[in-house]
């Protein structure tokens, strides 16, 4: 009977010792993973308010006429250099015959003033003619250069002007927003539709402001897209906004007054895509998810 007793007693012992190695167990793991999460989150700051961005370029006419030749459609992609429409040349042309006429008759008269200049002079250094005389004649001579450099700026233009009537692609990129139409009369700097560059991709990435403390340009980050969830974009940290995202609102808010209430702001942070991948086509504007690591370099 004793025996008995003895051993219930120690099945009871070696279960409470049991108890307590499985509570402090799951103790420890508790703290260890709050621990890990602790230093993660202080290391990795992440926000999923972040969208894509590149370059737009709007594309204008530098003269103004009527569209005869469109070559691109919308959403095309084009390359730097291809031509995009083209205006009709007819008054263009006719203005560059003008003025090449008239440099040809002002060129002509300079060539007599000259003539007519160096036998004036002549005839005034041999006293047959007054010094007025010789001055009246250098007048006359430098109207006529400054005429004909007139007339040479003025070809140069419609040159210039000739050549507008061609619009090229200035980068490669994505024609977008487009409605522009053959037959459509557009003014020169109108802006008539955007060209995205694909020169840059980068994320505007719009942290809360007390995760700023430990972000810099050049640490490393991660994207994903919420287009693309099973991929990873990496990017770098290019710079960080001078003012948060509210203070550049048309209606910044006013809080002057004795009734606020604070809100934490977000500050944008510029993370360049440093590795674009064409199976994975970038569109501006489309959500993101940025990671960066802190305590990283580029």
């Amino acid at each position: 009977m004793k025996l008995h007793i003895t051993n219930s007693l120690h099945k009871v012992k070696n279960s409470k010792s049991l108890q307590r190695i499985i509570l402090f167990t799951l103790v420890a793991i508790v703290l260890s993973s709050w621990l890990g999460y602790w230093v993660y989150s202080k290391r990795y700051v992440s926000t999923d308010d972040a969208y894509v961005n590149a370059n737009q370029i709007q594309v204008a006419a530098q003269v103004s006429g009527e569209v005869t030749k469109l070559y691109v459609a919308n959403n095309q992609f084009v390359k730097q250099g291809q031509l995009l429409f083209e205006l009709d040349p007819s008054s263009f042309q006719a203005a560059l015959e003008k003025a090449q006429a008239q440099l040809a008759i002002d060129q002509a008269k300079l060539i007599d003033t000259q003539l007519s200049t160096a036998r004036t002079l002549s005839l005034v250094k041999q006293k047959l003619l007054s010094e007025q005389q010789g001055d009246d004649a250098k007048a006359q001579l430098a109207s006529a250069e400054a005429m004909v450099k007139l007339d040479e700026a003025s070809l140069d233009q419609a040159q210039l002007n000739l050549g507008y009537t061609q619009v090229l692609a200035s980068s490669s990129g994505w024609v977008s927003n487009m409605t522009l139409q053959q037959g459509s009369i557009v003014n020169a700097n109108q802006a008539l539709f955007t060209l995205i560059s694909n020169d840059l991709f980068w994320v505007d990435a719009n942290y809360e402001e007390t995760d700023l403390q430990n972000i810099r340009p050049g640490q490393p980050a991660e994207i994903k897209l919420d287009m693309y969830p099973n991929h990873v974009f990496k990017g770098v940290v290019n710079s960080i906004s001078g003012g948060s995202g509210a203070a550049f609102s048309l209606l910044p808010p006013e809080n002057a007054t004795g009734n606020w209430v604070k809100i934490t702001q977000r500050v944008p942070v510029k993370v360049v895509i440093i590795n674009p991948d064409p199976d994975y086509p970038l569109h501006i504007g489309t959500t993101a998810t940025v990671t960066i690591d802190t305590h990283g370099s580029k």
